[in-house]
């Protein structure tokens, strides 16, 4: 269930982030298009400052007395165009404005924001949607970090189970105990087993950790295990013929399958590569 509702959450933070973004992409074009018609306007502004220059007034000049003592009027004449030199001055002019209040904006909104005064309302709702964003980002990591953290690892997830089954189940009474006794993985516990005992759990307890330390102590009372006759044997005395394949002479073995006991063998050659010697004292 906390799985679940984990990837709930994560879905709606993702869903929230996809509308902001939406909502900065809409952001975005509507800012490119009144910076399209910004620039228009300015040129369309251009155009009037050059028309205000252009054609003056008609002025009307005295060329003195004629020769019948008539005042002659000059013919009007239009005063000429604004040079290039004038359109620069005043194309300047229009830069410098622009340039100042984009100046203002910037020293309100940061080095990276310079926009137009009329677009003012629009940064500032751009800084609010990253602002968003960016919380969001910081939220979804944090909650995936504590996440994983509650789901970290700990030592005693490589332990396995130490739940007790039965191998041959069977009807007993209910005060009898019903698992086995944790004195046993104690592996001092086994110095002060017999040799009957040790054999007993070997045999009667594969596959366990039982089985292992009954092994181990076996080896440290000098027993040695045929891997092929798979039985213990021991030295009863000094091997009358070794070489380096096998050694020959008087041993004890304990018989587990007919008698249950201890036997000793003579002339018995005990050959080195039915030795088992994986296990380390």
């Amino acid at each position: 269930q906390q799985q679940h509702l984990l990837q709930q959450q994560q879905q709606q933070l993702l869903q929230q982030q996809q509308q902001q973004q939406q909502q900065q992409q809409l952001a975005a074009q509507t800012l490119q298009q009144q910076l399209q018609q910004q620039g228009q306007g300015g040129g369309q502004h251009l155009s009037q400052v050059a028309s205000q220059q252009g054609p003056s007034s008609f002025g009307v000049a005295s060329a003195g007395m004629s020769d019948g003592g008539m005042m002659q009027q000059r013919r009007p004449q239009a005063s000429p165009l604004p040079s290039a030199h004038v359109q620069n001055q005043a194309m300047s002019s229009f830069a410098a404005e622009e340039h100042e209040e984009d100046m203002a904006n910037a020293e309100t909104f940061g080095v990276g924001d310079v926009l137009p005064s009329s677009l003012a309302d629009l940064s500032v709702a751009t800084h609010e949607i990253n602002h968003h964003l960016m919380a969001d980002d910081h939220m979804l990591n944090d909650h995936m970090l504590d996440c994983s953290f509650r789901s970290i690892p700990q030592p005693s997830d490589s332990e396995r189970p130490k739940a007790y089954t039965a191998r041959t189940p069977y009807q007993v009474s209910a005060s009898f105990p019903q698992t086995p006794s944790g004195v046993f993985e104690d592996a001092a516990m086994f110095d002060k087993l017999d040799t009957d005992t040790l054999f007993f759990i070997f045999y009667y307890q594969q596959g366990t950790h039982q089985q292992y330390l009954a092994a181990r102590e076996l080896k440290k009372q000098s027993w040695r295990y045929h891997k092929k006759y798979l039985t213990w044997f021991q030295r009863h005395e000094e091997p009358k013929i070794t070489t380096d394949d096998y050694e020959q002479g008087t041993y004890v073995y304990f018989d587990y399958e007919t008698g249950w006991c201890q036997r000793i063998k003579t002339e018995f050659t005990f050959e080195y590569g039915f030795l088992e010697d994986d296990l380390i004292v």
